[in-house]
């Protein structure tokens, strides 16, 4: 008796299976790994691959035993409600208590109930499980990222195929064409402006390894490169400007020779330069919103000009969207809020343009710009709703940033995410109150 106050014996629990009962006498445990033994002809050795963790297989021996401590009553009934268990249908919720393992996840491999006369009110039971674990199934859930890529292509298509069909339908006069090169050309000089911003120096060295302070790189932790240099930068930035000024003189030439399909390959290859030549992700949104915004229809002196300026503007303004929501799905989002403070700056910068296309009669473009809108806002969601929320922590007094990282989240790393969030006028000193995301 003195053996059953042992620490061991008092952590032992009563063994059951789906809820029934049992006494046990003794069990194994079989462990390893999956592996596929590889052999080649006139080789000696072997080579062995490793395919994973194997199925945990547990096998228990026990009995039933009529009024038993554990609680089972009558010998038959306790057999009956045995066989009930192990015969209900398998969907991975079976739990096993096992005396030293505890509770499992397990399903049943094979039961067997022996009955003797020798034994007399009872059963001796051998039982075979496997650990398992949840459900790994293919599913039907949408890769949105890469939905929202797809959505932007076919969106580039059917403006193109808008603009191209609006513009034939005009007169063509050499006014005709002036109006929609001089409608291009402003529309080139204002990229230049933004590409030649985005691509200086000091917007440029937020790749380098390091930090530079709160007010560069914020959303570039992605992108940096401990190797580059800041020759590499320098090149690079020149790439980009080189890229946007072969890109626009592609968009003014189409438009001078009256290749409306060309034109709209180029203002796409224009718009896709701009994107690319911002390092910071925040700042590609923030330049092909301004180009979107600067991007206006002018009163031409008659009519059909007016028209066509319209038409060159709408198309381009369109490409430019577009570029925009395709900047979303690379974009590194920082918490729940800066999810929806995104897609709300983007299904907006939509909503324009697709109210603009159905006042136009441009059905094709309308359909695949709310399919855009559609996907941008399903995937900024899900990935939105695994992010930490932003929420008001109010503390006594005034503290260091370090010091309230390591309070709220027991890791000083998330300093630097922790000083762009909450903006305070020295990181010495974080506001008493202020707006941190929290899990």
């Amino acid at each position: 008796m003195a053996a059953i106050n042992r620490p061991y014996f008092q952590a032992l629990q009563p063994a059951s299976w789906r809820g029934v009962p049992f006494a046990t006498r003794g069990g194994t445990l079989r462990v390893g790994r999956r592996v596929s033994v590889h052999e080649y002809p006139y080789r000696d050795d072997v080579w062995v691959e490793d395919l994973g963790r194997a199925g945990r297989r547990i096998s228990v021996t026990g009995f039933l035993l009529q009024d038993a401590a554990y609680g089972g009553g009558d010998v038959l009934a306790q057999r009956a409600a045995m066989i009930a268990a192990c015969e209900t249908p398998d969907r991975g919720d079976g739990e096993l208590v096992h005396p030293s393992l505890g509770h499992l996840n397990a399903s049943l491999l094979e039961f067997e109930c022996e009955e003797t006369t020798d034994r007399g009110r009872s059963f001796e039971v051998r039982f075979t499980f496997i650990a398992g674990g949840a459900q790994q199934f293919p599913t039907v859930a949408i890769a949105t990222q890469a939905f929202t890529s797809l959505s932007v292509v076919q969106a580039y298509a059917a403006l193109a195929q808008d603009f191209t069909n609006r513009l034939t339908a005009l007169m063509q006069t050499p006014a005709l064409i002036g109006e929609i090169e001089r409608t291009a050309q402003s529309f080139v000089n204002d990229a230049v402006t933004i590409t030649q911003r985005a691509t200086s120096l000091v917007a440029m060295t937020a790749t380098l390894k390091g930090q530079f302070g709160r007010y560069v790189g914020e959303f570039t932790a992605a992108t940096k490169n401990p190797l580059t240099t800041i020759d590499q930068l320098m090149g690079a930035g020149a790439q980009a400007r080189q890229s946007v000024t072969q890109a626009g003189v592609a968009l003014t030439g189409a438009a001078s020779g009256g290749n409306y399909p060309g034109m709209a390959s180029a203002a796409q290859s224009l718009v896709t330069a701009i994107q690319s030549a911002n390092p910071d992700p925040h700042e590609a949104v923030q330049s092909l919103l301004m180009l979107q915004s600067a991007t206006t229809p002018a009163q031409g002196a008659t009519p059909t000009l007016t028209q066509a300026n319209a038409g060159v503007v709408a198309m381009l303004r369109r490409s430019t969207v577009c570029a925009l929501a395709s900047s979303t799905a690379g974009y590194a989002l920082t918490s729940y809020d800066d999810a929806q403070q995104l897609r709300s700056t983007v299904t907006e910068a939509l909503d324009i343009e697709i109210v603009s296309a159905a006042d136009a009669g441009d059905d094709t473009t309308f359909e695949t710009l709310q399919a855009l809108q559609t996907a941008v806002v399903q995937d900024l969601t899900a990935r939105g709703d695994s992010l930490a929320t932003m929420q008001t922590i109010t503390m006594g007094e005034s503290m260091p940033v370090i010091v309230l990282a390591q309070r709220l989240y027991q890791d000083v790393s998330r300093y630097d995410g922790l000083v762009q969030q909450i903006d305070p006028v020295n990181p010495a000193f974080a506001p008493a109150s202020l707006s941190a995301p929290v899990s």
